[in-house]
């Protein structure tokens, strides 16, 4: 047996480790001894990390649609933002397409590559003129980015692709593992924490400005649980697939 598991193991317990005070913050747990300075920090760094990739995966869908956008971090309310600067714009979307096909082409001879980035093409082709739809799907993939990046970084620990060796295998680990901790224990709350649920309707200083109450505002029948709900099994799913990938890796090499 190889020692993927010895990196997964550490990276597991560290994430865990890293998330304790994001729990007791979240559930009002008396774990006072969370809120030292180097569990804080630790705990604040990977939440500053997500919200680097959840305000890259707004931007990105909202480039992919036609809205030139600008990720930023909100250091007066937490988290970030992704600053449309324009409204839609046909010419940005039909470059983006045209980037997508390219990439497409370059990827002809990785063909799970190539269907992916067809996919997206048809995809943001087919909903990019409800605005509805491509809406949702610009404020989903904040969060949902999340999720994606932290799949993507357990990939690489598991079959030990990280081109910097041990330290950068172990750290994928840690932040994949980490990362998805954080949406399993915010998804959750939003499920059945009714406090942390009027906290998350309240951000900014606002009323319904997170991503998923937006969404559910759009699509009432699935409403704002659905939404929260579809966040959790794409966690699963990122949760799963990479250890799927490594069996299917394990089991090809005999």
């Amino acid at each position: 047996m190889d020692n993927s598991w010895k990196f997964m193991g550490a990276g597991f317990l560290i994430a865990v480790f890293l998330n304790l005070p994001l729990y007791h913050y979240i559930h009002d747990m008396d774990w006072f001894w969370t809120e030292n300075f180097v569990m804080s920090a630790s705990a604040l760094c990977l939440e500053y990390m997500a919200t680097f990739f959840h305000e890259l995966g707004h931007t990105l869908f909202a480039w992919l649609y036609g809205y030139p956008t600008i990720p930023v971090f909100d250091f007066a309310h937490g988290g970030g933002l992704a600053i449309s600067v324009t409204g839609q714009s046909y010419l940005v979307r039909g470059a983006a397409l045209a980037v997508i096909g390219y990439g497409a082409y370059l990827l002809r001879d990785f063909t799970p590559f190539m269907i992916g980035l067809a996919v997206l093409g048809v995809f943001i082709l087919a909903t990019g003129f409800s605005e509805d739809i491509h809406m949702s799907m610009v404020d989903f993939m904040g969060p949902g980015a999340e999720a994606l990046v932290a799949g993507f970084l357990l990939t690489r620990a598991l079959l030990d692709i990280s081109p910097g060796g041990v330290t950068e295998r172990l750290l994928n680990a840690v932040f994949g593992f980490g990362i998805l901790f954080q949406v399993f224990i915010k998804g959750f709350a939003l499920l059945r924490n009714d406090a942390y649920r009027l906290v998350y309707f309240e951000q900014k200083g606002t009323h319904g400005f997170g991503d998923f109450d937006k969404i559910a505002e759009r699509f009432l029948p699935l409403g704002f649980d659905g939404v929260v709900t579809i966040w959790l099994v794409l966690a699963c799913l990122c949760l799963s697939v990479p250890f799927f990938l490594y069996w299917q890796d394990r089991r090809a090499e005999g």
